[in-house]
């Protein structure tokens, strides 16, 4: 019990990962590319199901793909960098990008906000391909201009309501 009463602040920060996930991540971009490190903390945030996969990866193939892509402009050729690491494929890219965004202007792709806006009928694609990917990334932007909101703000609303919609027989944890 000692062990754990003496780290219980760090404990108690470190149940909010993504908030200081995201402050680091900010930081991380300035330098214009993810370490080893870095990047094992984003992708392992996202989705630890492939953490060995990750981890194969080489540190200099972690510097080199993540500069290239960060200094991508080009929105399709920036995901599909990222996902020429192994493990990587789009959700874990789109965190990656999200993560590290200062403006939250990319927001998380996955299978809760996919299943949300086939819910609310705005898609009919069953997959994440990168062409999804820009569809989505298009679709949430405009939704967050026309609601003054991040496009952060926006996914994490769809994960929510498919969240609440998946579970509205138990609406007492959400009212």
């Amino acid at each position: 019990m000692n062990k754990f009463i003496e780290k219980l602040d760090f404990y108690i920060k470190s149940y909010d990962v993504e908030k200081e996930l995201y402050k680091r991540g900010k930081k991380w971009r300035k330098k214009g590319f993810l370490t080893k490190k870095q990047f094992m903390q984003i992708c392992l945030w996202k989705s630890r199901r492939a953490k060995k996969r990750y981890d194969s990866n080489d540190a200099t193939l972690v510097k080199k793909i993540t500069k290239e892509a960060f200094a991508e402009s080009d929105e399709k050729k920036k995901i599909e960098k990222l996902t020429e690491l192994k493990g990587v494929r789009i959700p874990v890219a789109s965190a990656i990008l999200s993560v590290t965004d200062s403006d939250n202007n990319y927001p998380i792709i996955d299978e809760r906000c996919m299943q949300a806006l086939k819910t609310l009928y705005k898609i009919e694609w069953k997959v994440i391909t990168s062409n999804s990917w820009l569809n989505y990334l298009d679709f949430i932007r405009k939704l967050a201009r026309e609601h003054n909101k991040t496009a952060r703000e926006i996914e994490k609303g769809l994960f929510a309501f498919n969240r609440m919609e998946l579970d509205k027989d138990l609406t007492n944890l959400y009212s």
